[in-house]
């Protein structure tokens, strides 16, 4: 069955003409030598094998997430890929929003994209130029309202490689439509594309990976292509993905699915794996130190082939987190405004990429399609190969190491493979931090006679020159009244703000603490009471003591038992209320070192280091009473941001004023 295309409009068309006013003139030659600079500025870009399935299964992608995000409703996505190897063919279609005569005709000119929403894979109007210019053969045909169109363009590659003047451009060939996925269909698009017949040309053989049926090209364009969607923590778009390959041997096989995402190592089918975080949480749960721990760990978390996690932007820029002190302020600028997100996976063995290819995937001996590196990614697609993680120490883990790091509106160039190089140095900074962080759960891990481990001192040398930078970057330079604190750096974790604490009290910054006792397993951190004494710098007295509490007190007095909390950030506290780990009512004064941000959705923090708010103070030293948002009354409990009262010490007016602006005015 064929339906007619539009002939009359499309034959001869040339899609790289100059326009009607500029016919026949010396202006219409300069720019038509210009157009073909530019394409072949554009093919030269491209020079990879997986370049044409990137670009034509991006565009299908990008065309039915359209006609979705416009119709909604009962329509299903499709996309039809074949791969037929003996012919040396690559079709895809899609039942999407399809092209107008108009779109049709001017979609292969470089630089024009009929795409405006910029949150679609693609929009800068260079992949269509490089399917039409960069092969000897192409037929374009589309569907839209009814109308159908269908065209050929032939020796796109020959004339953009000829310096010789001999090749004319090409010009569409105007030819029936018969796209056969697209007959029962409202809209679509079909490309086809012959390939290896012109030097330059890549793939020159289909055959060239081993992979001879559906099942593989599925492995292999979730890995190399758009239809291996980057989404983590994003819902997936699921499109209807139909496969068809011709063997070499010209056997047919067919694949059907709507899991069109990237192929992630840790769903290697046989292996025993869990998250990090999961790994974590089984930690937390168990008292003791770290031996006993791991030796009272349930045996799933144990003897691993590999440990993978998800971090997002928060997550990332959370300063408690293992990526904070790796990241300078460029770098974090960066991440937010592109929405960073990491994948990371380590299996115990580099050797298990090898079995992956030659076992599973059943490809060329060789063959990595997936190794250990960096993957770079952005607006849900893959963008280039797998590059090195620049470990500096244990280098061999390098290869155990499989870290995607995903941009929001990378922009990488026309190639779709090199970005810019600060969102590299970016990605290089958190796949070596994502890479250290497994390194601390190796003895999960089952024990791997290929690699070679690091060494005790060689751990212990390079933690000594983290903690020696991180002084130098971050001193901390307290002294009060002539007693300095032994804590020489600002704090990096939890354990830092405990210490931190304490030695405050021992300083007498910080009265009137009195404690039962700490816990590592128990819900909460520790138990305390406060004992007044005396009124000789307890009681708030206007000034003189700034830190005291509230007149009401009569002293002397001792409270009854309270609970106490330590966190890096405020934030992190919030997020424990969230996932119900922890509850508000059940707290009575937080200890942290700064205050973050993102619990401003939820807390207000009153300040009390300004002006005589702190009159209303329950327990010495408080710099904040939070208050739930929208709650009226009481505040919730106490907190003393160690980084606010630190300052607040040293520099009180300008300290009061940036507290006044951070926290009132929010």
């Amino acid at each position: 069955m064929t339906t007619p295309g539009i002939g009359t409009t499309l034959d001869g068309f040339d899609p790289l003409a100059a326009d009607d006013t500029t016919a026949g003139t010396s202006v219409a030659a300069v720019l038509e030598e210009a157009s073909k600079r530019i394409v072949h500025n554009i093919l030269k870009s491209y020079t990879g094998y997986f370049d044409v399935f990137a670009e034509l299964l991006q565009n299908a992608l990008d065309a039915v997430e359209l006609r979705k995000r416009r119709e909604g409703g009962n329509y299903q996505p499709k996309i039809w890929v074949t791969i037929d190897i003996p012919d040396s063919i690559v079709r895809v279609v899609d039942n999407g929003v399809g092209m107008n005569e108009r779109e049709f005709k001017y979609c292969l000119r470089p630089s024009v994209s009929f795409k405006k929403q910029t949150e679609l894979r693609g929009h800068k109007g260079v992949g269509a130029t490089f399917v039409a210019y960069g092969f000897s053969f192409l037929k374009l045909q589309s569907k839209q309202s009814g109308t159908t169109l269908a065209a050929i363009l032939r020796q796109g590659r020959q004339w953009a490689e000829d310096s010789s003047g001999t090749v004319p451009r090409p010009k569409f060939e105007a030819t029936d439509f018969n796209a056969s996925e697209l007959f029962s269909e409202h809209s679509g698009t079909c490309a086809e594309i012959i390939v290896g017949q012109a030097s330059g040309e890549r793939p020159k053989n289909l055959g060239w990976l081993g992979a001879q049926n559906a099942q593989q090209w599925y492995t292999v364009l979730s890995l190399k292509s758009p239809l291996g969607g980057v989404y983590l923590r994003t819902p997936p778009f699921r499109p209807k993905v139909f496969i068809k390959v011709r063997s070499s041997e010209k056997a047919e096989t067919n694949f059907e699915t709507d899991r069109a995402e990237y192929f992630y190592p840790h769903e290697i089918s046989d292996l025993k794996v869990q998250s990090l975080r999961d790994v974590a949480k089984a930690l937390d749960g168990i008292a003791g130190d770290p031996a006993t721990k791991f030796l009272k760990l349930p045996a799933e978390h144990k003897r691993l082939d590999c440990i993978w996690e998800i971090w997002d932007k928060e997550e990332i820029l959370e300063e408690s987190s293992s990526f904070a002190s790796a990241l300078e302020e460029e770098h974090r600028l960066l991440i937010e405004r592109h929405s960073v997100i990491v994948y990371a996976c380590f299996l115990r063995s580099a050797k298990i990429w090898g079995e992956l290819n030659d076992e599973i995937f059943a490809l060329r001996k060789g063959q990595r399609i997936v190794h250990g590196g960096l993957q770079m990614a952005t607006d849900f697609m893959v963008q280039g190969d797998l590059s090195i993680i620049p470990l500096t120490s244990t280098i061999g883990y390098q290869a155990n190491s499989h870290v995607v790091v995903h941009f929001t509106d990378g922009n990488p160039d026309m190639g779709r493979k090199v970005f810019q190089p600060e969102l590299k140095e970016v990605a290089e900074v958190l796949a070596v931090r994502a890479v250290t962080t497994f390194k601390r759960f190796l003895q999960h891990l089952k024990p791997d006679t290929g690699a070679q481990p690091i060494t005790p001192d060689k751990e212990l040398h390079d933690w000594k020159r983290l903690q020696e930078a991180h002084r130098d970057r971050s001193p901390l330079a307290f002294a009060r009244d002539g007693v300095r604190l032994g804590l020489v750096s600002t704090p990096q974790q939890e354990q830092d703000v405990i210490a931190l604490f304490h030695e405050l009290i021992g300083a007498g910054v910080l009265r009137g603490f009195r404690f039962f006792g700490t816990s590592q397993s128990e819900r909460y951190d520790s138990l305390f009471f406060m004992e007044y004494a005396s009124e000789n710098g307890i009681l708030f007295q206007g000034g003189s003591e700034r830190l005291g509490v509230s007149r009401s007190y009569s002293l002397p007095y001792t409270t009854e038992p309270k609970v106490l909390e330590y966190k890096y950030t405020f934030d992190s506290l919030v997020d424990d209320f969230d996932n119900e780990e922890k509850f508000p009512k059940q707290i009575d004064l937080v200890v942290c070192w700064g205050a973050g941000t993102g619990y401003k959705a939820k807390y207000f923090l009153q300040p009390l280091l300004v002006g005589d708010e702190g009159s209303s103070r329950q327990i010495f030293g408080a710099t904040h009473q939070a208050f739930a948002a929208g709650a009226q009354g009481s505040p919730a409990f106490e907190v003393i941001i160690l980084e606010d009262l630190l300052n607040w010490i040293q520099y009180p007016a300008g300290e009061e004023a940036r507290q006044k602006r951070a926290y009132r005015d929010t």
